[in-house]
């Protein structure tokens, strides 16, 4: 008797939809996102409609209305910003602890100086001694972020991120002058409808070891 196969959890399906957004990077129309998703995946395309909203409820997967249809897209760099924001909030939220242990140890300091041996006293040489725990604790968390192969994975994702930045800035340029020319719809309108700054560019190369480097770039069309 064969094995009936283990269907993908949600988590799964999730997963593999994310990666056939990001193994082509492009902008797809409501028509051809799930026929096109359901050939990649392996799912039907009820599967891929359902999993699809999910994505787009997490952040993962974008979605526009332009003209009468609805287009979805999704490229790697999101994932590479949401975990960059991440770092520079933790990073943010750790020197915000940092000063204000340094303001309490001041604190205490100038309690020494001014009050006798009390239960107040006690109670700040505790508090203070909790705060010293968690800088303790804070400073070996950064640590994981010295280990040089992380750094060196973190310059590398920053590298493709750049070169997939700038991929999606041509594919976008692409697409403006299609609709432009296919559907008469003005360049102005096309950057309206999807949120487009008139100051996108191409991203400059960085030499970590240096100063960065000016990127081959191209004329924005």
């Amino acid at each position: 008797m064969a094995t009936r196969r283990k269907g993908m959890s949600p988590e799964e399906k999730k997963e593999k939809l994310k990666e056939f957004f990001h193994s082509n990077p492009t902008i797809y129309s409501a028509k051809e996102v799930e026929p096109e998703a359901s050939k990649y995946t392996g799912m039907t395309q009820i599967q891929c409609k359902e999993t699809l909203q999910m994505l787009i409820d997490d952040g993962v997967v974008n979605t526009d209305k332009m003209g009468s249809s609805n287009y979805y897209w999704s490229f790697p760099s999101f994932e590479f910003d949401s975990k960059k924001d991440k770092i520079v909030e933790q990073s943010k939220l750790l020197g915000e602890t940092k000063e204000r242990i340094q303001s309490e140890t001041k604190k205490i300091e100038q309690l020494k100086t001014e009050r006798v041996e009390s239960e107040t006293r006690t109670k700040n040489l505790e508090k203070l001694q909790t705060l010293k725990d968690d800088n303790k604790s804070f400073k070996e968390e950064l640590l994981l972020y010295a280990d040089s192969s992380l750094i060196d994975d973190k310059k590398r994702d920053i590298k493709i991120a750049i070169a997939a930045v700038n991929r999606y800035t041509d594919n976008i340029s692409s697409l403006r002058q299609f609709c432009d020319s296919k559907y008469n719809i003005r360049p102005s309108d096309f950057d309206t409808s999807f949120g487009i700054k008139s100051d996108m560019d191409y991203l400059e190369e960085y030499n970590f070891n240096d100063t960065p480097q000016p990127a081959n770039k191209k004329k924005r069309k």
